[in-house]
């Protein structure tokens, strides 16, 4: 797993205060990427001072190894740098070198404001985004429109039907792993499954989720499984078919099974 570490802004005090006292504990945050063309949610552990700032540069750090082998990507340019950060009144400004403008498909660049926006609105005091380059406010980029205060809202069909927060691409496991996330699918019924490195499934649940058809609704799942000495393994989270076919949308998390 990545480590941030607090890296100082080039903000003055009034910008740097916005985002909390000095600290030196850690925290978990959120970074938002893409895989198979949605957003992908996965997880840092950084620096509680600063959070805003800390995640922007998580985010245009890019995938870890283990994520960029299981598919996932980053519709953020390379060379994009994080020139200062603010938060106030709900809304954090972000501001960043042109690069972010890199020329790219349309979805691409809605992707990659996506990506943004979900990485820092995390955060209980930000609730939209304002993007600058070189402090000057951006209001298309590549013929994209940039809403002035971007909101999730704007990009809710760039999200997936189900989003898995525990456990991560690359995470150690226990006999026992705790599942959750957020789902949109048909009832609320799902499946979890723990599928060992033969490809054989050790461990299996149906559950729901809060919400379904329709509504974004939480879920959490507990798999208990065994195995005989440490090897990959992939959790397996999806919803129920229809049919005799296979479900209509499967998230697979490659992680390392414990005995």
């Amino acid at each position: 797993m990545l480590v941030v570490g607090l890296v100082a802004g080039t903000g003055g005090a009034a910008r740097a205060s916005s985002h909390g006292p000095t600290s030196h504990a850690s925290t978990t945050i959120t970074v938002w990427f893409k895989r198979d063309a949605r957003l992908w949610h996965t997880k840092r552990v950084a620096s509680a001072a600063f959070p805003v700032r800390t995640a922007v540069r998580a985010l245009f750090a890019g995938p870890n190894g283990a994520e960029s082998a299981a598919g996932v990507k980053t519709a953020v340019p390379a060379g994009v740098r994080l020139l200062s950060s603010s938060v106030a009144h709900g809304v954090a400004t972000v501001n960043v070198n042109p690069k972010f403008a890199s020329p790219a498909t349309r979805r691409q660049i809605r992707m990659r404001l996506a990506q943004l926006t979900f990485t820092v609105t995390q955060f209980p005091n930000a609730r939209a985004v304002h993007l600058e380059f070189n402090g000057s406010a951006v209001t298309s980029i590549g013929g994209v429109t940039v809403p002035r205060h971007m909101r999730r809202a704007d990009f809710r069909r760039l999200v997936p039907a189900i989003v898995v927060h525990n456990p991560v691409i690359g995470a150690h496991l226990s006999p026992t792993v705790h599942v959750t996330g957020t789902s949109n699918v048909f009832e609320a019924a799902m499946i979890g499954k723990v599928v060992n490195s033969g490809g054989r499934v050790i461990a299996k649940k149906f559950f729901t989720a809060t919400c379904g058809t329709g509504c974004r609704g939480r879920f959490a799942v507990s798999l208990s499984y065994h195995v005989a000495n440490a090897q990959n393994g992939t959790i397996v989270v999806s919803d129920t078919s229809a049919t005799t076919g296979p479900p209509p949308h499967i998230v697979k998390i490659p992680v390392r099974l414990s005995p």
